[in-house]
Protein backbone atom coordinates (compact mmCIF):
# COMPACT_ATOMS: atom_id res chain seq x y z
CA UNK A 1 0.00 0.00 0.00
CA UNK A 2 1.12 3.38 -0.76
CA UNK A 3 1.07 6.70 1.69
CA UNK A 4 -1.18 7.92 -0.45
CA UNK A 5 -3.52 5.27 -0.45
CA UNK A 6 -3.24 4.92 3.43
CA UNK A 7 -3.67 8.34 4.56
CA UNK A 8 -7.09 8.34 2.50
CA UNK A 9 -7.98 5.54 4.35
CA UNK A 10 -6.79 6.87 8.17
CA UNK A 11 -10.54 8.77 8.46
CA UNK A 12 -12.12 5.39 7.77
CA UNK A 13 -9.94 3.53 9.97
CA UNK A 14 -10.60 5.61 12.63
CA UNK A 15 -14.61 5.76 12.01
CA UNK A 16 -13.94 1.74 11.58
CA UNK A 17 -15.36 1.96 8.02
CA UNK A 18 -13.04 -0.22 6.31
CA UNK A 19 -13.29 -3.85 5.96
CA UNK A 20 -10.84 -6.63 7.61
CA UNK A 21 -8.46 -6.60 4.47
CA UNK A 22 -8.82 -3.35 4.30
CA UNK A 23 -7.68 -2.56 8.06
CA UNK A 24 -4.70 -5.68 8.06
CA UNK A 25 -3.60 -3.53 4.86
CA UNK A 26 -3.68 -0.38 6.40
CA UNK A 27 -1.75 -1.55 10.15
CA UNK A 28 0.93 -3.35 8.18
CA UNK A 29 1.86 -0.31 6.19
CA UNK A 30 1.15 1.85 9.29
CA UNK A 31 3.78 -0.51 10.83
CA UNK A 32 6.58 0.00 8.24
CA UNK A 33 5.82 3.84 7.62
CA UNK A 34 6.50 6.21 10.58
CA UNK A 35 4.74 8.91 8.85
CA UNK A 36 1.42 7.26 8.49
CA UNK A 37 1.71 5.71 11.72
CA UNK A 38 2.03 9.55 13.02
CA UNK A 39 -0.51 10.67 11.14
CA UNK A 40 -2.97 8.25 12.42
CA UNK A 41 -1.88 9.04 15.70
CA UNK A 42 -2.15 12.35 16.04
CA UNK A 43 -5.97 11.61 14.19
CA UNK A 44 -6.57 9.22 17.10
CA UNK A 45 -5.59 11.92 19.78
CA UNK A 46 -8.14 14.25 17.60
CA UNK A 47 -10.79 12.22 17.78
CA UNK A 48 -10.48 11.24 21.84
CA UNK A 49 -10.44 15.07 22.32
CA UNK A 50 -13.40 15.30 20.62
CA UNK A 51 -15.38 12.44 22.46
CA UNK A 52 -14.40 14.18 25.98
CA UNK A 53 -16.11 17.69 25.00
CA UNK A 54 -18.66 18.36 26.95
CA UNK A 55 -22.01 19.98 25.04
CA UNK A 56 -22.25 23.31 25.96
CA UNK A 57 -26.65 24.61 26.13
CA UNK A 58 -26.93 27.86 23.66
CA UNK A 59 -29.00 30.57 25.36
CA UNK A 60 -32.62 30.41 25.04
CA UNK A 61 -32.55 33.58 23.32
CA UNK A 62 -29.55 33.25 21.04
CA UNK A 63 -31.67 33.26 17.63
CA UNK A 64 -32.97 37.19 18.82
CA UNK A 65 -29.47 37.98 19.67
CA UNK A 66 -28.18 36.97 16.29
CA UNK A 67 -31.46 39.13 14.20
CA UNK A 68 -30.20 42.28 16.47
CA UNK A 69 -26.33 41.96 15.18
CA UNK A 70 -27.70 41.72 12.01
CA UNK A 71 -30.22 44.18 11.56
CA UNK A 72 -27.63 46.58 13.50
CA UNK A 73 -24.86 45.58 10.34
CA UNK A 74 -27.88 46.33 7.56
CA UNK A 75 -28.66 49.71 9.96
CA UNK A 76 -24.94 50.55 9.72
CA UNK A 77 -24.30 50.22 6.22
CA UNK A 78 -27.01 52.24 5.48
CA UNK A 79 -25.66 54.80 7.19
CA UNK A 80 -22.49 54.23 5.31
CA UNK A 81 -24.33 54.86 2.35
CA UNK A 82 -26.15 57.69 2.94
CA UNK A 83 -22.87 59.83 4.38
CA UNK A 84 -21.84 58.36 0.95
CA UNK A 85 -24.56 60.13 -0.74
CA UNK A 86 -24.43 63.59 1.23
CA UNK A 87 -20.91 63.63 0.16
CA UNK A 88 -21.56 62.83 -3.48
CA UNK A 89 -20.40 65.93 -5.05
CA UNK A 90 -21.73 66.45 -8.59
CA UNK A 91 -18.45 68.57 -10.16
CA UNK A 92 -15.76 66.32 -9.42
CA UNK A 93 -13.42 66.49 -12.27
CA UNK A 94 -10.69 63.68 -13.18
CA UNK A 95 -7.28 65.18 -14.40
CA UNK A 96 -8.64 64.28 -17.84
CA UNK A 97 -11.64 66.40 -17.53
CA UNK A 98 -9.63 69.15 -15.78
CA UNK A 99 -7.10 68.83 -18.87
CA UNK A 100 -9.96 69.38 -21.83
CA UNK A 101 -11.39 72.08 -19.85
CA UNK A 102 -8.49 74.10 -19.98
CA UNK A 103 -7.42 73.16 -23.80
CA UNK A 104 -11.48 74.39 -24.72
CA UNK A 105 -10.99 77.47 -22.65
CA UNK A 106 -7.54 78.10 -24.40
CA UNK A 107 -9.06 77.38 -27.83
CA UNK A 108 -11.78 79.74 -27.51
CA UNK A 109 -9.42 81.87 -26.01
CA UNK A 110 -7.43 82.39 -28.95
CA UNK A 111 -9.97 82.40 -30.95
CA UNK A 112 -11.54 84.96 -29.83
CA UNK A 113 -8.10 87.07 -29.48
CA UNK A 114 -7.10 86.46 -33.26
CA UNK A 115 -10.14 87.97 -34.71
CA UNK A 116 -9.45 91.29 -33.19
CA UNK A 117 -7.01 93.43 -35.88
CA UNK A 118 -5.59 95.82 -33.17
CA UNK A 119 -4.71 92.57 -30.80
CA UNK A 120 -3.57 90.55 -33.53
CA UNK A 121 -1.15 93.12 -34.62
CA UNK A 122 0.25 93.52 -31.55
CA UNK A 123 0.96 89.59 -31.08
CA UNK A 124 4.78 89.07 -32.86
CA UNK A 125 2.87 85.37 -33.86
CA UNK A 126 -0.35 86.44 -35.23
CA UNK A 127 0.32 89.17 -37.72
CA UNK A 128 0.14 86.73 -40.71
CA UNK A 129 3.72 86.56 -40.93
CA UNK A 130 3.92 82.82 -39.10
CA UNK A 131 2.19 79.52 -40.57
CA UNK A 132 -0.07 79.43 -37.10
CA UNK A 133 -1.71 83.00 -38.95
CA UNK A 134 -1.96 81.79 -42.24
CA UNK A 135 -3.35 78.62 -41.25
CA UNK A 136 -6.27 80.43 -39.00
CA UNK A 137 -7.15 83.11 -41.49
CA UNK A 138 -7.27 80.25 -44.51
CA UNK A 139 -9.81 78.57 -41.86
CA UNK A 140 -11.80 81.53 -40.99
CA UNK A 141 -12.24 82.16 -45.36
CA UNK A 142 -13.37 78.95 -45.58
CA UNK A 143 -15.70 79.14 -43.34
CA UNK A 144 -17.18 82.61 -44.88
CA UNK A 145 -17.34 81.43 -48.22
CA UNK A 146 -19.15 77.90 -47.46
CA UNK A 147 -23.12 78.05 -47.95
CA UNK A 148 -24.60 79.53 -44.94
CA UNK A 149 -27.25 76.17 -44.92
CA UNK A 150 -23.58 73.81 -45.11
CA UNK A 151 -22.40 75.72 -42.57
CA UNK A 152 -25.14 76.53 -39.75
CA UNK A 153 -25.51 72.31 -40.08
CA UNK A 154 -21.80 71.91 -39.57
CA UNK A 155 -21.90 74.55 -36.60
CA UNK A 156 -24.78 72.68 -35.17
CA UNK A 157 -23.23 69.55 -35.41
CA UNK A 158 -20.08 70.92 -33.64
CA UNK A 159 -22.30 72.61 -31.21
CA UNK A 160 -23.93 69.15 -30.05
CA UNK A 161 -21.06 67.52 -29.83
CA UNK A 162 -19.02 70.14 -28.11
CA UNK A 163 -22.13 70.67 -25.33
CA UNK A 164 -22.33 66.81 -25.03
CA UNK A 165 -18.52 66.02 -24.37
CA UNK A 166 -18.38 69.54 -21.86
CA UNK A 167 -21.34 67.99 -20.24
CA UNK A 168 -20.09 64.63 -19.65
CA UNK A 169 -16.66 66.04 -18.69
CA UNK A 170 -18.56 68.25 -16.07
CA UNK A 171 -20.88 65.46 -14.81
CA UNK A 172 -18.07 62.81 -13.37
CA UNK A 173 -17.85 59.37 -13.82
CA UNK A 174 -20.76 57.57 -12.72
CA UNK A 175 -23.38 60.27 -14.75
CA UNK A 176 -20.57 59.46 -17.72
CA UNK A 177 -21.26 55.52 -17.62
CA UNK A 178 -25.05 55.80 -17.14
CA UNK A 179 -25.11 58.02 -19.60
CA UNK A 180 -22.88 55.31 -21.96
CA UNK A 181 -25.41 52.69 -20.86
CA UNK A 182 -28.39 54.62 -22.37
CA UNK A 183 -26.95 55.11 -25.17
CA UNK A 184 -25.34 51.24 -25.92
CA UNK A 185 -28.90 50.17 -24.58
CA UNK A 186 -30.77 52.24 -27.24
CA UNK A 187 -28.27 50.73 -30.23
CA UNK A 188 -29.46 49.01 -32.53
CA UNK A 189 -27.74 45.50 -32.70
CA UNK A 190 -27.43 44.06 -36.04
Amino acid sequence: MRCTQATHQIQLYIDHQLTLKQTRLLEAHNASCTACYAELHLLEEVACGLNTFKLVQEPANMHEQIMQKVALTATRKQQVREKQVVRFSLFRPSLAEILVAVLLATVATLSILLQQPSLRAVLPTANGSDILSRIYMQVLHMLTSIDSNALILALWVVGAILGITITLAVAGTEMRSQWLKAVMERRSVR
